[in-house]
């Protein structure tokens, strides 16, 4: 690990030394991303970059990345905070650790429906966290959508209660084991490329995912039942390095955001497509949907989640003001 820190911090000279163009002259930016070129966090990307070099008449040059070519995601945060890649489309899960705030989002059954995430994200409370993340060199510019993540099964789900004693995978998460320990299921976190082969063979009972990684990784086919009780639905953040985002003057900064909010416009209608595509293709591939209009004794249950997580004065306001956007 201290090997790697220091190859990054010498890239992050390296970048810093390239830094030193007058504002006339093109500065060449890398952006990092997780998904592959057709995914629409990928696209909205495409569109930012694209954008920027337009009202920049080419003076601002971003390239991305795609498909955690410069590394994963733990290495490509670490790279950004060094300054060695310049922007980047992260999940906020792994940045729960550097800045406690951004926990509040991955609360569950906390947002009524995507267009109430939005609002929240978008308004002051995306701003608060929006500043804490850029105390540790990471300044978001826009919120992209990921999607709800709801159950599915091997048995049919439609109450709380059918879940009791179920084996369900989850991340290696304490807020997630704690989630689906209060339904009384059992967590057991596994890795992701595992999840097909232990649904079919009955080594874990479910899982929980959005509607676009169930259809693709087929994971329909040995656990048919979903069921839309979306228990989370957590934004993510298209961002860049703090230490590019000091040396860029107030035009370019605004030019930058602008481009951002478009792109992040263009990535939601693109992810809402993409889920429903995934939903007809699972549907017709066999899967048996139960959707949820009542959630109320579903989020009933998160009681000892809150009291866990969301106990800090800040954190219980922020809670607070996400309950209260209308």
């Amino acid at each position: 690990m201290t090997r790697r820190l220091m190859n990054w911090a010498a890239a992050a000279a390296i970048a810093l030394l390239g830094w030193t163009s007058t504002p006339s002259q093109a500065q060449e930016w890398r952006g990092w991303n997780i998904h592959p070129p057709d995914y629409p966090v990928s696209k909205g990307m495409d569109r930012f970059t694209e954008l920027v070099a337009q009202r920049s008449n080419g003076r601002l040059k971003l390239k991305t990345y795609h498909s955690a070519q410069l590394g994963q995601q733990d290495e490509a945060i670490q790279q950004m905070r060094l300054g060695s890649i310049d922007f980047a489309e992260f999940n906020l899960s792994p940045l729960n650790n550097l800045v406690a705030s951004t926990q509040v989002l991955t609360l569950p059954y906390l947002f009524r429906d995507v267009e109430h995430l939005h609002r929240v994200v978008d308004g002051p409370v995306g701003d608060q966290i929006a500043a804490e993340l850029e105390k540790v060199g990471i300044v978001p510019l826009a919120w992209y959508d990921a999607g709800a993540r709801s159950f599915y099964t091997r048995n049919k789900v439609t109450k709380p209660e059918d879940l009791k004693g179920m084996k369900i995978r989850v991340q290696t998460s304490d807020l997630w084991i704690d989630l689906v320990k209060a339904l009384g299921a059992n967590p057991t976190p596994l890795p992701f490329g595992e999840v097909y082969t232990s649904l079919q063979s009955g080594v874990i009972d479910g899982a929980e995912n959005n509607w676009p990684s169930y259809e693709s990784t087929r994971h329909f086919e040995v656990a048919k039942y979903y069921i839309t009780d979306e228990h989370s639905n957590v934004p993510e953040i298209l961002a860049v390095s703090a230490t590019r985002w000091r040396r860029l003057n107030d035009a370019d900064k605004k030019l930058l955001k602008d481009a951002a909010r478009e792109s992040a416009t263009h990535q939601r209608q693109l992810w809402a497509e993409r889920e429903k595509v995934s939903r007809e293709r699972v549907i017709a591939g066999g899967a048996v949907v139960t959707d949820l209009e009542d959630r109320s004794g579903w989020s009933a249950l998160m009681k000892p989640v809150y009291d866990k997580y969301a106990a800090d004065p800040k954190m219980a306001d922020l809670v607070k003001q996400i309950r209260e956007t209308k």
